[in-house]
């Protein structure tokens, strides 16, 4: 610059010093600008990389929206599914709960007939002590002997101080004999000799004891049973029969009584 000086005249050189100083100044003012410059330049970048990723998240956020929406969907079908299941099961279990109550039925029925003891449900027994007794009745003179005495047994359990409980236990005996079963018969009829001594059908189970007994070739038993009604109950109802059936025994065909040692064997 100096040696520049030397070809141009005092104003010139005045002229040039002043234009560089002034460019000088122009440019340390820039400098301060640019340093502005790059850090708008910086946080413009990152506004773009926040557009950018504000640009993602929401394409992201709609595509999550539409798979939450579809998963919904699909669970509310899964749900449905599932509801109609339980629906179906609840269906078929009480089909099968239905069908297992019509067997169960059906089974106690075919036992009863049988001649199998079955119990009543407590549903089955009436609860008025005359429906209680004429139930029983009805079984019993429909042959229905089974189910007769699962309902005189309900009527002596519930009813037991009813006038009527000696003649219920009294047809519980009566129907084994009906069956042909004069060994379980007599356990039945002794009880009403021992536990209604005092009702009126004490001589119509001694009758029929007697009868039991008859059938199982133990005729010594058999006219013991007859000859204490004769002599107990002289003026039973039953007193004829009584006589009649002891006259049989007493005429067994030869061979049909059984040694009396042996018939207690029988009574069990």
């Amino acid at each position: 610059m100096s040696g520049c000086f030397l070809w141009t005249s005092a104003d010139q050189g005045a002229d040039l010093t002043h234009r560089m100083e002034a460019l000088e100044g122009r440019v340390t003012a820039v400098e301060p600008m640019q340093g502005e410059l790059a850090t708008v330049k910086t946080q413009v970048a990152t506004l773009e990389d926040i557009r950018h990723g504000s640009e993602v998240a929401t394409q992201t956020s709609a595509d999550t929206g539409a798979q939450v929406e579809m998963l919904g969907q699909q669970i509310a079908m899964q749900e449905g599914t599932i509801a109609e299941l339980q629906h179906e099961l609840q269906r078929m279990q009480e089909e099968l709960t239905e069908q297992q109550t019509d067997y169960e039925a059906r089974m106690k029925k075919l036992a009863r007939r049988a001649g199998v003891d079955m119990p009543l449900d407590d549903a089955e027994v009436p609860t008025g002590a005359d429906e209680n007794y004429t139930a029983a009745t009805t079984a019993y003179e429909a042959r229905e002997y089974s189910t007769a005495r699962a309902l005189y047994r309900a009527f002596i359990q519930r009813h037991h101080d009813d006038a009527r409980a000696d003649d219920a236990q009294n047809f519980v005996g009566q129907s084994y004999l009906m069956e042909d079963r004069p060994a379980t018969a007599l356990g039945e009829l002794r009880h009403v000799v021992a536990d209604y001594a005092q009702g009126d059908r004490v001589p119509y189970a001694l009758l029929s004891m007697g009868d039991a007994f008859y059938r199982l070739h133990a005729c010594t038993d058999a006219t013991t049973s007859i000859q204490t009604l004769i002599r107990a109950f002289p003026r039973s109802p039953v007193i004829g029969d009584a006589r009649t059936r002891l006259r049989d025994v007493q005429h067994a065909p030869s061979g049909y009584c059984q040694d009396p040692a042996t018939a207690p064997a029988a009574h069990h």
